[in-house]
């Protein structure tokens, strides 16, 4: 008796994993390791290689010093582009306790945001990304996931250990996470 109560438990508590957690630990499970962030820095570079990194970018004025202590990347359109498309990104890596980079946390937004600009909310943005993140990293789909502490939809892109995470923060802001998963979800 004991011995059926304990399968139909597990059997129970299997069933009822998320979509999600399903997606996670397919993906997991592939062994594929993906380790590309942007701007040709990887997941496993240290804080120092980050920093040297950003450095060299803002020699070549590729990037500046952005709001607290994020590096900044403002697009550049050509003269044939809706210049009103233009966004700025702004950007820190995500390290372990050992100052290993395990991710990079990213905030975009169009320069031409306005609450009058319905054009250029964080909604037109996001559809925006979703493309350039599914065309510049291939691989799986986004999903649609929920986020406890957020009011907007999330989506989240998981190819082999790398997780693409993106949702409004408000009007303005889309929040793009990409982060190790083998790192945040130890077995």
């Amino acid at each position: 008796m004991i011995k059926w109560f304990c399968f139909i438990t597990i059997i129970v508590f299997v069933s009822c994993k998320s979509e999600y957690t399903k997606y996670v630990e397919s993906e997991l499970d592939k062994g594929v390791i993906n380790d590309s962030l942007i701007f040709g820095m990887r997941m496993g570079q240290t804080r120092k290689d980050f920093f040297r990194i950003c450095w060299d970018l803002n020699k070549q004025q590729i990037i500046t010093n952005g709001e607290g202590t994020n590096a900044q990347y403002v697009e550049k359109l050509d003269s044939t582009q809706d210049q009103t498309l233009q966004k700025t990104m702004l950007f820190y890596g995500i390290f372990d306790q050992t100052d290993t980079m395990r991710g990079m946390n990213i905030k975009y937004r169009y320069d031409s945001w306005a609450p009058w600009n319905k054009n250029r909310y964080s909604i037109v943005l996001l559809d925006q990304l979703k493309a350039f993140y599914t065309q510049n990293y291939k691989g799986n789909d986004f999903m649609e996931i929920d986020l406890d502490d957020i009011k907007y939809k999330a989506y989240a892109k998981i190819d082999g250990n790398r997780q693409i995470l993106m949702y409004q923060k408000d009007d303005r802001d889309v929040i793009v996470k990409i982060e190790d998963l083998r790192h945040k979800y130890k077995k």
